[in-house]
């Protein structure tokens, strides 16, 4: 056994797989090919500056922070386990350019982290017991804004806050690794996210992928600007 090897062991169990040096650690999870980044780099080309929310062990900001033009990701976790998770796959990879910092989302003040280029917020959302919060506070924080998130149907959904629906979920404990950090979630529906996004300020809203099928509940794709984008940026619902 490698002293990487026994590293990875040692912080067991692990979510996702890493490939470091043609041999793969970690879970059964691979995030290489992972469409969410490849259309996230679409969505936001030129950005050098990224804050990632909620990156867990790290599998999509190392990804990020190697694009080529990427001076920082600053990505922020909410467990300390995660962060050493991350943190080993950072020097085991080579990454210079990436930050992890453990807050919890719920409370932290993401402006004290300077001003980014783009949001990466894959996965998070619909672990917060009052998402739109989130969501207007970070238009000061960067001028484009990517999500990937679970959604609640129409029909499962009642009104919850400031005219929003959803649907609330319990979540898995503070000791589960994929679980958010309050006993219970929103699931906004699709509608009030983008009513959530636009009075946050976002001038630009557009659903990038609409995944009905997805096993876990509905899941979209979300760009939001700040500013209008032009059509053959902004793409498409697929």
């Amino acid at each position: 056994m490698n002293e990487l090897t026994a590293a990875f062991d040692r912080l067991a169990p692990w979510v996702f797989k890493f490939r470091i040096r043609d041999q793969d650690y970690g879970g059964a999870i691979s995030a290489l090919g992972d469409e969410r980044l490849e259309r996230f780099f679409c969505f936001a080309p030129d950005a050098a500056r990224v804050l990632e929310l909620g990156s867990l062990e790290g599998a999509h900001t190392v990804q990020i922070a190697a694009r080529p033009g990427m001076t920082e990701v600053v990505a922020i976790e909410g467990r300390a386990a995660n962060i050493a998770k991350a943190s080993l796959v950072q020097r085991a990879s080579g990454i210079a350019n990436a930050e992890f910092v453990q807050a919890n989302l719920e409370e932290t003040d993401l402006a004290s982290f300077g001003r980014f280029d783009a949001i990466f917020c894959s996965g998070l959302l619909y672990h917060l017991p009052e998402p739109w919060k989130l969501v207007e506070a970070l238009p000061a924080v960067a001028p484009k804004l990517f999500i990937w998130t679970h959604y609640a149907r129409d029909a499962e959904a009642e009104v919850i806050s400031h005219g929003l629906r959803g649907k609330i979920f319990v979540e898995s404990g503070l000791e589960e690794p994929l679980s958010g950090m309050s006993p219970t979630s929103m699931w906004l529906t699709l509608g009030s996210l983008i009513t959530a996004l636009t009075r946050s300020g976002y001038g630009s809203v557009h659903v990038l992928h609409n995944d009905l099928t997805h096993p876990n509940g509905p899941a979209v794709t979300i760009g939001a600007t700040t500013s209008a984008l032009p059509p053959s940026i902004s793409g498409g619902e697929g």
